[in-house]
């Protein structure tokens, strides 16, 4: 009877370091930067989540899914509360054991998971559960390769567990939490695998997963598993007992997302405002990150004496983000709306264009987290950059994460896309062949008989080109990409960002030509424009 009361007590004890463990790591947030550091329950605002899932979310891009959102009637759908997801509803008997949770880039869904764990770990929800043990994707990356038992896994990746014994682990009800499945690098493969049932066993972590979410390893566990929506079709549904999506702000919490970061009432009324009065911001403030990203700009623009209309699309608000966060970090800020190219240091132009690189390539594979090895593959050295460039730290995260291995990803998958269309843009005005044809693969080469560049597109067939490839997606997963393709383009944003987007070599870009009328008839602004349009 002693050395089993004995047991209990240090597995009590074993509990209680992991609750305190989690606090600590939870209760604190980075919003945004890894600059911004805030205690998580000052600025967390409810979200609003769906049992189920829109039947657009695995074909559509995620900002067409939320702007399809944005023109639902909500009244059919099952709203639930994060702290719920594994509680049946009152017209439900069956067991819910694996939930999956859908939600686009930055809507709120690993703020989710850091709420529901700190409520745990604080004693104030789902208290049934005896230990939760949360798993980031990028955390597991940086060990597809090598072989691992749970016990031992869970060892590792938690240290206040390492006395917890497979016995031990047998009797606690567990819940396993594995957040953003869409940064995953590795091959989950539910049909072939090998069936591993010991938690002593070990295996590689892709088996080790797909046997935990099949319920043949540890059944008695609970499993939770958050995704981006095109990433979320690796999960077989037999293996999921409930579906959710978090859907982002209601129009009420957006204004109390707003009405949380500023005690000046009239300043926050103001952007409020100004948002409400922009369909396309509005309906991207359906996600937690960009209202960061917004509020960003528009405080910086209504508490200096920037002078001026405040960004009203998308194009323009990123544009701004860029600048306003350069401007920031060197305190440099200059009177006046529109932004010299001069403003853009060297260094920040090498940068932002490696940026962009990095941004486009992995776009393109729809990868959004990066290892030092992608990072150096575009020549950035982040070190490096820190030292010389303030802006990196404000668009692009740096995480320390197990192992003291780094992981690296922009602050929102539209910064990423932003800065792809820009690298993109880039590559167009100054001639680089050899990614345009690589991009445009089966539409090149180009022939415009009415071009004095016979063997170069225009701007309007460039665009189009761009377009007809993101149709080709199933996923859509270039569609914003093209969008800011396109309003990069436009005159405005050109003399926004100036340098970022001219001829490395001070010669005047197509772009430029266009704008001043070189290019001939055909290519004249209004008529580029209505070409543009009617493509779109």
């Amino acid at each position: 009877m002693f050395p089993s009361l004995s047991a209990e007590r240090g597995l009590e004890e074993v509990l209680d370091a992991h609750r305190l463990s989690l606090k600590r790591r939870c209760e604190r947030v980075t919003e945004g930067t890894d600059q911004s550091e805030t205690l998580l329950n000052s600025i967390f605002t409810e979200l609003y989540i769906i049992q189920g899932q829109s039947e657009e979310v695995n074909t559509q891009h995620e900002v067409r899914q939320l702007e399809t959102a944005s023109k639902k009637n909500t009244l059919h759908d099952t709203p639930i509360k994060c702290q719920d997801i594994f509680k049946a509803l009152p017209d439900q008997q069956t067991l819910i054991r694996a939930v999956l949770t859908n939600g686009v880039a930055g809507v709120g869904k690993s703020f989710s998971v850091q709420k529901f764990t700190l409520d745990w770990a604080e004693g104030l929800g789902n208290q049934d559960v005896s230990l939760v043990i949360p798993l980031s994707f990028r955390e597991l990356n940086l060990i597809k390769g090598e072989q691992y038992s749970l016990l031992r896994l869970l060892h590792v990746f938690h240290p206040t567990l390492q006395k917890v014994t497979a016995e031990q682990l047998a009797v606690c009800k567990v819940l396993l939490i594995f957040d953003g499945l869409d940064e995953s690098r590795l091959s989950l493969d539910f049909r072939n695998n090998e069936v591993v049932s010991d938690v002593s066993q070990q295996s590689s972590v892709n088996v080790l997963l797909t046997n935990l979410i099949r319920g043949k390893l540890l059944p008695s566990a609970l499993v939770w598993i958050t995704s981006r929506p095109a990433a979320a079709n690796q999960i077989p549904p037999e293996c999921v007992d409930r579906v959710t999506e978090v859907r982002g702000f209601t129009d009420a919490q957006k204004e109390e997302y707003f009405r949380r970061r500023w005690s000046d009432e009239d300043l926050s009324s103001r952007i409020i405002s100004h948002i409400k009065s922009s369909r396309s911001l509005h309906i991207m403030c359906l996600i937690p990150v960009f209202c960061w990203i917004t509020a960003a700009v528009l405080d910086h623009m209504l508490t200096t004496d920037q002078r001026g209309e405040l960004p009203q699309t998308l194009t323009d608000m990123y544009s701004h983000f860029l600048l306003v966060q350069i401007k920031r970090k060197k305190q440099k800020y200059e009177e006046g709306h529109e932004t010299s190219p001069q403003q853009l240091t060297e260094a920040d132009r090498e940068l932002l264009l490696k940026l962009g690189r990095l941004a486009f390539e992995h776009l393109e594979k729809g990868d959004i987290m990066f290892y030092q090895e992608d990072l150096q593959r575009c020549g950035l050295d982040f070190t490096e950059a820190l030292v010389h460039s303030g802006v990196c730290t404000e668009i692009f995260k740096r995480e320390s994460v197990i192992f003291q291995k780094t992981v690296y990803c922009f602050v929102h998958l539209s910064i990423q896309e932003f800065l792809a269309a820009v690298y993109m843009l880039h590559c167009y005005t100054n001639r680089d062949t050899k990614v345009l044809k690589d991009f445009l693969q089966r539409d090149w080469p180009y022939k415009n008989s009415q071009s004095r560049d016979q063997d170069y597109p225009s701007l309007h067939v460039f665009l189009k080109g761009a377009m007809e490839k993101s149709l080709r997606s199933k996923n859509g997963h270039l569609d914003l990409f093209v969008r800011f393709l396109h309003g990069l383009s436009l005159e405005s944003n050109q003399r926004l960002l100036g340098s970022l987007l001219c001829r490395t070599d001070n010669r005047p870009t197509l772009i430029q030509r266009l704008f001043r009328g070189q290019l001939g008839h055909t290519d004249n602004r209004p008529e580029t424009i209505q070409r543009a349009i009617n493509n779109l």
